[in-house]
């Protein structure tokens, strides 16, 4: 599983969720936001949830090369001035599409932010997409934007995703932060969601992108796995 999160980073997405709170109409605050993220599941518990669906994936990008082009040339609709998948990452979405294929674990909807690591981390690890801009980089909104774009991707794993099946969004670092403050490292963190009550979500736990051919081969290596499948 993922290591600690940093006292920096812990300390910085704290103050963000907090400030947001407050900045918040005490109308329209959003009790989703002030759970505990405290993991229920780890390792095989959080595969065997998946197995059996209603959960929504919170995913980062997966690993990306170190330099990016000049932010002056950027284009959304051209890969070429963007900061993209390494090799690497695009290994590790593929081994994620081998274990999800392998478990029988089923998704019925990916949505992606229209960046090119983004959507290339959708088509490789669950080979189809569709975009949204909710999910897109978020680091030049201001602060009630990003406290809006919060909200709004809280609204998304509060939706049940359909019967027996689990949902998947990929973002990036500002959006974890944004919505709950999560942890963003390394890039490929998957964190889970569970629909709760009246328009809440509840927290599971993570997987980094290591994790998934680990378990995977725990599982199959587990006494009558083969009679399981």
């Amino acid at each position: 599983m993922q290591g600690p999160i940093s006292h920096f980073a812990a300390a910085a997405a704290g103050a963000f969720v907090a400030c947001a709170l407050l900045a918040a109409p005490a109308q329209g605050a959003d009790p989703a936001a002030r759970q505990a993220l405290v993991p229920r599941l780890e390792g095989p518990a959080l595969i065997d949830a998946l197995q059996k669906g209603g959960l929504t994936i919170l995913m980062r990008h997966m690993s990306t090369e170190p330099v990016a082009p000049d932010p002056e040339t950027f284009d959304i609709e051209d890969c070429s001035t963007q900061r993209n998948l390494s090799e690497a990452g695009r290994e590790q979405a593929r081994q994620i599409a081998a274990v999800i294929s392998r478990l029988g674990i089923r998704i019925s909807k990916v949505a992606s932010s229209p960046y090119c690591r983004c959507l290339e981390t959708a088509r490789l690890a669950f080979g189809r997409v569709e975009i949204s801009d909710v999910l897109s980089v978020g680091d030049d909104l201001s602060f009630e934007e990003k406290h809006q774009r919060g909200r709004a991707v809280r609204a998304m794993l509060a939706a049940a995703p359909e019967p027996g099946t689990n949902a998947v969004l990929i973002t990036h670092t500002g959006t974890l932060l944004y919505s709950f403050g999560l942890d963003s490292r390394p890039e490929g963190i998957a964190q889970v969601f569970q629909p709760g009550p009246a328009g809440t979500s509840v927290y599971l736990g993570s997987l980094v992108p290591e994790d998934w051919p680990r378990l995977a081969a725990l599982r199959s290596a587990a006494p009558g796995a083969a009679d399981a499948r």
